[in-house]
């Protein structure tokens, strides 16, 4: 992120991590936030009570704030400039979803997955909503917070251990959500999903459901739209083996085979 050019804070919670890990991080200016997990309940969901308390306290101090998943989540524009354009511009919406093009009831994980948490009749309400990503939030920073307390809350119980996607999913349908919320698909070129668009050996499976012709990585190593936009957000990159090539050695993050082609460009379906 800080190729981009974005000149914000970074805060990173880590739940029982290294102390070396810490120290490199802190070496880079960003605030480390630690933490010792105490209870069964997976870290993914655990952060957003930590993100929660940490926006409860300091919220004041931003304009909007980004959450992501950290592992498979890179950032290929300053995330800022469209939230600019679409959140501050407007009193209307005060978070951003990111849609991973595909209805619930067209993917067998989200669909089991909200049908184990919520039940059938919960199921029948979302069923013909579009697939949010909750690896990535975005908006305002008390309507991020808020969200952050109920994914929270309402992951605590439940039967799966991906709770999180259920519960986000169900909200979304809910007010205030259901109308503050700007659902993304990729024309808006904010942030891609890549699991459900460009998987290889998952291709055939979710094609005839995709709701937008498939992303594709340009000669320049830049993930992008079938309209050749930029996203300014790549996750779920590490789910196409020729994009991670590109990524990990724009990156240093990997040792890469020197027989690798320096780029596997996906022309647009």
């Amino acid at each position: 992120i800080k190729r981009t050019g974005f000149d914000g804070d970074i805060v990173l919670i880590a739940i029982d991590t290294s102390d070396e890990m810490v120290e490199r991080l802190e070496a880079e200016g960003i605030t480390v936030l630690r933490y010792t997990k105490t209870n069964d309940m997976r870290i993914h969901m655990l952060r957003f009570i930590y993100i929660y308390n940490y926006l409860r306290d300091n919220h004041k101090k931003y304009r909007y704030v980004i959450s992501t998943d950290v592992r498979d989540v890179i950032f290929q524009l300053n995330p800022s400039f469209f939230l600019e354009k679409n959140l501050l511009a407007s009193d209307f919406y005060s978070m951003v979803a990111s849609s991973e093009s595909i209805l619930i009831k067209d993917e067998k994980w989200n669909r089991e997955n909200i049908f184990k948490n919520f039940g059938q009749y919960f199921y029948d309400e979302v069923k013909d909503r579009e697939v949010c990503n909750v690896g990535i939030l975005a908006g305002r920073p008390r309507s991020v917070m808020d969200m952050c307390f109920y994914l929270y809350q309402m992951s605590l119980g439940r039967p799966d251990w991906v709770a999180d996607q259920a519960v986000y999913n169900i909200l979304l349908n809910k007010l205030p959500w259901n109308q503050k919320v700007l659902t993304t698909n990729l024309s808006y070129a904010w942030a891609l999903n890549a699991h459900v668009t460009n998987k290889p050996d998952q291709l055939d499976e979710f094609g005839p459901f995709v709701l937008v012709k498939r992303p594709f990585m340009d000669t320049d190593g830049l993930v992008k739209n079938s309209n050749n936009q930029t996203f300014s957000i790549v996750h779920q990159y590490d789910r196409v083996p020729e994009w991670t090539q590109v990524i990990n050695k724009k990156y240093g993050v990997d040792d890469v085979e020197e027989n690798t082609p320096k780029y596997f460009v996906y022309k647009p379906i």
